[in-house]
């Protein structure tokens, strides 16, 4: 009796764990399988999203339309045909070229051959958008699996997509885009490099790969250089000869890339850095923005009536400014994960000494909040520039995966175990996913404001003949690219237009010019609208051409 019942018992003792393997087992192969299957999801959403954006109809649309214009003039002329500067017009260019020298000009090269290739595709150019962010989610995938285990650094790819910052700015033709990806491919190859993994010569070359990285990086867009004293803080905290050797590469890539920048600008504007001085301290929240009085095309002229902001002003405002918009561009996981992220950090700096984590975290930060920090005028105006924080946020859902997997993995077998495994290898993979769905929901939305330029765009370009030139009082950039027309954009009123109809004229003689304005609009241009010879005009556009100019040069006809 005793025997069969201890027979009994070691029977039950051995099902018991063979069922705890199995579940194991089981609850493993799910979390690959979610993982896998959502890393595929995202990538197939991504892409998606770029086909359904056939045209700059969604929000910050006007930010594409620009960056689009500036690549159709060098598809058209060449990089070299126009000296590297970036145009912001169509044909004519004008003996006072309508240039935009505030960012770097590596992105504008590269999209200009994409549109080579395909020809005023928006489809195309927003596919090249979702490559360079698969790419850069692939990249983080690689440096997170430097950290944490296989299953849990393909969570940092995928996070990456699905951040609702990813999906709703990621497509827009944004530079800081390009130089994010450039920032990652730095980063990827310098932890090579500290981390030793190849000869003496294969360390050598991933250094200067992630100089050159870092050099392009900075070329693309002024976000990048903050990355910078990121490092330099991750050597205080990690005084590696290495390390600080890995500093110094950097340095010298910045300064390449800057002194690279304002040489080729400088060359083709002597007001250059004047005007450049202007939108930075007016970035910095300092001064008001005061375009240049010589100027005929405005250089973010809408912005000489804005007031400079100062999110520091009150609590309120840097709550509002920095606080809410994290959590709604970001989500509530986003949120979470930095404090994920300082607690991996801190655990991992008492565990090893030298441990390269805080190299990977330190510049992502800076690269984010030092950007949002010093350029709070920028950042606060242009929300998507929370697209920086998409990394690092990647990073800490990563680190939030990480803690519920180690913590499953520390607990005995019960219900409590079966449900946090459940938890981490289902829910919060299918939340981060559903978090992305909603963002590309709204993404694809169209904006009524966008849509509406569009089609004045396509009004000015069946009514004005090629290589003339368009007046309007539009700021946008949406109109100007679907007119495919030398657009002087931000006129206010008939005044403002007489006075200015001289220097017009003389930056294009020859060049037949057009007054286009929107019905709201129209009442401001009343006693200038009348004087001239009527080509197109219905409940929403009204076109008329400027025939000649007074002996005063201020007023029409």
């Amino acid at each position: 009796m005793v025997l069969k019942s201890g027979v009994t018992v070691a029977q039950v003792s051995v099902g018991t764990k063979t069922g705890a393997g199995e579940s194991g087992i089981a609850a493993q192969l799910l979390g690959y399988m979610v993982t896998w299957i959502l890393s595929v999801l995202s990538s197939l959403l991504i892409i998606w999203l770029a086909l359904s954006l056939t045209d700059f109809y969604y929000p910050h649309a006007w930010v594409s339309a620009h960056i689009a214009t500036i690549a159709h003039s060098f598809a058209t002329h060449g990089i070299i045909g126009l000296h590297g500067i970036p145009i912001e017009n169509f044909d004519p260019i004008t003996t006072q070229p309508d240039t935009y020298l505030h960012w770097p000009p590596f992105f504008y090269y590269v999209l200009s051959l994409v549109l080579r290739a395909f020809p005023d595709s928006i489809r195309a150019m927003h596919l090249f958008m979702a490559v360079i962010a698969i790419a850069n989610a692939y990249v983080m995938w690689i440096i997170a699996s430097m950290f944490f285990k296989p299953r849990v650094a393909i969570v940092c790819g995928i996070a990456f997509l699905l951040m609702p910052a990813t999906l709703k700015y990621g497509l827009i033709l944004l530079p800081a885009n390009l130089a994010m990806l450039g920032v990652s491919v730095a980063l990827l190859f310098m932890l090579r490099y500290l981390q030793g993994t190849a000869d003496g010569r294969g360390r050598l070359l991933d250094l200067g790969l992630s100089a050159l990285a870092f050099f392009l990086a900075c070329f693309t867009s002024w976000e990048p250089f903050l990355a910078l004293p990121g490092l330099l803080l991750a050597y205080g905290f990690n005084r590696r000869p290495e390390l600080l050797k890995a500093c110094f590469c950097w340095a010298m890539a910045a300064g390449a890339a800057g002194a690279s920048t304002l040489a080729i600008f400088s060359l083709s504007d002597p007001e250059f850095f004047a005007d450049l001085w202007s939108i930075f301290t007016y970035r910095l929240g300092l001064t008001q923005y005061l375009p240049l009085s010589t100027r005929i095309h405005p250089v973010e002229g809408h912005l000489e009536t804005v007031d400079s902001l100062n999110a520091f002003s009150s609590f309120l405002h840097f709550f509002d400014a920095y606080i809410v918009r994290t959590q709604v561009f970001c989500g509530s996981l986003g949120i979470i994960g930095i404090f994920a992220l300082i607690s991996t950090a801190a655990r991992r700096r008492r565990a090893t000494a030298n441990n390269s984590f805080a190299v990977l975290v330190l510049p992502l930060c800076t690269f984010w909040l030092g950007w949002a920090t010093i350029m709070q005028g920028h950042y606060i105006i242009h929300e998507y520039q929370l697209i920086l924080a998409s990394p690092l946020l990647a990073i800490g859902v990563t680190c939030i995966y990480s803690l519920l997997d180690d913590t499953v993995a520390g607990m005995q077998d019960s219900w409590s175990r079966e449900n946090l495994k459940m938890l981490t290898n289902l829910a919060l993979p299918c939340a981060v996913f559903f978090l992305g769905l909603s963002a590309a929901a709204i993404t694809v939305r169209v904006e009524a404001e966008p849509w509406q330029l569009a089609n004045f765009g396509r009004r000015i370009k069946a009514e004005v003949p090629a290589g003339a030139m368009v007046v309007t009082s539009e700021m946008s950039m949406v109109q100007t690219y679907y007119s495919k027309r030398h657009v002087i954009r931000g006129v206010p009123d008939g005044a403002h237009l007489e006075s200015k109809l001289g220097a017009i004229h003389d930056i294009c003689p020859g060049c037949a010019v057009y007054l286009a304005v929107r019905r709201q609009n129209a009442e401001k241009f009343l006693g200038v609208l009348d004087r001239l010879q009527p080509v197109f005009e219905d409940d929403n556009f009204i076109i008329r051409k400027i025939s000649a100019v007074g002996h005063d040069r201020k007023t029409i006809g």
